[in-house]
């Protein structure tokens, strides 16, 4: 299947707060309606400023060339069912312009984060955009 049927999709942030430090984890900004286990994730795509100048929120996105920054998911027993998937490989462009799917799995938003590995072309305040493809429980 080369398509996916969308049920329900947000943009997520996760904010490199202060100076970006490799190992550092930066969790993903709460969104209320998405953050007391309610949601079942699905997909997942990432965003830099190439595809994404400004958030939602208007902040400035991470550039391209950020190759340091992986995610992770944690279920609702915070287990981490998606350990450091680098960002980049869900970029879309970058997948034959597939979204990364997952099997249905509840999270709690904010136990979700990215992750540095490398500083360059990071800086402070920048974010990490992603769209949550997801339904409710």
């Amino acid at each position: 299947m080369d398509n996916l049927i969308i049920k329900r999709s947000q943009i997520i942030e996760a904010e490199i707060v202060g100076t970006p430090a490799v190992g550092k984890r930066y969790f993903f900004t709460d969104i209320p309606q998405l953050s007391r286990l309610n949601i079942v994730i699905y997909g997942l795509e990432a965003f830099t400023s190439t595809q994404l100048a400004t958030s939602p929120q208007s902040s400035k996105t991470v550039v391209s060339t950020s190759t340091g920054i992986s995610v992770t998911l944690r279920n609702q027993a915070k287990v981490e069912f998606a350990y450091q998937i680098p960002m980049y490989t869900l970029i879309r462009s970058n997948n034959s312009g597939l979204v990364v799917l997952f099997t249905p799995t509840t999270i709690n938003l904010t136990d979700c984060y990215i992750q540095i590995s490398n500083t360059t072309s990071l800086n402070a305040n920048e974010v990490a955009c992603f769209n949550l493809y997801y339904d409710f429980v």
